[in-house]
């Protein structure tokens, strides 16, 4: 079926995406776009190859951006962008204590 290249120290790789975080992003958004894309057609009533046919070419777009994004990033590449968007960009101190309370602790 599809060669998963893995060694004892190395990430999954499967079709040029390397991790598991990229893989279980592809699993779930092919999932959910094969939802949507059947909702569509029973609500529109629109055929079914065309409402495939989108899901298909939606699936190949995100699978090349995943496959940029992981040569680009690496294995870790979208934990370490989610932790980035986590830290604050502004650390307000409004009191000296703190530095005072360091100076303290440094001539220890």
């Amino acid at each position: 079926m599809f060669r998963v290249n893995k060694g004892v120290d190395r990430p999954p790789q499967v079709l040029g995406i390397r991790g598991m975080n990229f893989l279980m992003v592809l699993a779930g958004a092919a999932v959910g776009l094969l939802m949507v894309s059947t909702i569509i057609m029973i609500v529109t009533g629109w055929s079914g190859l065309w409402c495939y046919g989108a899901y298909l070419i939606a699936l190949i777009f995100l699978y090349g951006q995943l496959v940029r994004i992981s040569r680009v990033h690496g294995e870790r590449g979208m934990a370490r962008t989610q932790g980035r968007a986590r830290q604050p960009k502004l650390v307000l101190v409004r009191s000296s204590r703190v530095f005072k309370q360091l100076r303290h602790e440094g001539a220890k």
